[in-house]
């Protein structure tokens, strides 16, 4: 394998550790109004730290060897790819930063954090086939969404997977991700509350997809 090849996928660039502080700030910027975020970081004072929530979330998927990709070197998007069996040993949480964490977003971010994993790994081992990829982050920034970015990370993957025969798995807790998420052959398989909050999480399911035109139609992602 090239150089090349390991630091590209089709149009997108790999994320690797010199890109993984431009890269959370964006993942930040495209989620710091969202619902989930406010109550995982209720402390007002925190949530401009959420970017550090996101190094970590990117360096466990460096570090144990996830597809992390950006629309460039400039992130302008980013996607957060793991497989079933991704590795997040102990090891890889503390070289990743994970204890800095209840310092920068607050200790009820931890709490919150811990139970959303644990809630989220029970529904994807129930809910998900043993072959398939999470989709843990997508994110555009908000200077640049409608303008086909969400596509453009979404669609090289998609279709390795198609090749490959393996499901992709993703958990949203918007609605208006929930259609757009459909446009890309993602269906709704299950709904519930997050235990002790009104936020909605929506788990989606794609297998192999019988129609690629269903990627390259999804227009305005």
């Amino acid at each position: 394998m090239t150089h090349e090849a390991e630091t590209k996928f089709g149009s997108l660039f790999r994320i690797n550790e010199s890109m993984v502080e431009k890269a959370s700030i964006t993942c930040a910027r495209a989620f710091e109004g969202d619902p989930l975020t406010l109550w995982m970081i209720p402390d007002t004072s925190k949530r401009s730290n959420l970017r550090y929530a996101f190094e970590t979330i990117l360096r466990v998927a460096v570090l144990g060897g996830s597809d992390a990709y950006a629309t460039s070197s400039e992130c302008e998007g980013v996607a957060i790819w793991m497989p079933a069996r991704a590795k997040q040993s102990i090891g890889i949480l503390l070289q990743a930063g994970y204890p800095q964490l209840p310092l920068r977003c607050g200790w009820r971010y931890l709490l919150r954090d811990s139970r959303m994993m644990s809630l989220c790994e029970k529904l994807r081992k129930k809910l998900a086939p043993a072959k398939h990829y999470y989709l843990n982050t997508l994110a555009v920034d908000p200077g640049f969404q409608g303008k086909g970015f969400a596509r453009a990370l979404l669609a090289p993957m998609l279709e390795k997977l198609d090749l490959d025969d393996t499901s992709c798995y993703v958990e949203t807790q918007n609605m208006k991700n929930v259609d757009m998420y459909k446009h890309f052959g993602f269906r709704l398989v299950h709904e519930t509350l997050i235990p002790g909050t009104v936020q909605h999480l929506y788990l989606m399911l794609r297998d192999k997809s019988p129609h690629p035109e269903i990627i390259s139609s999804a227009n305005g992602f």
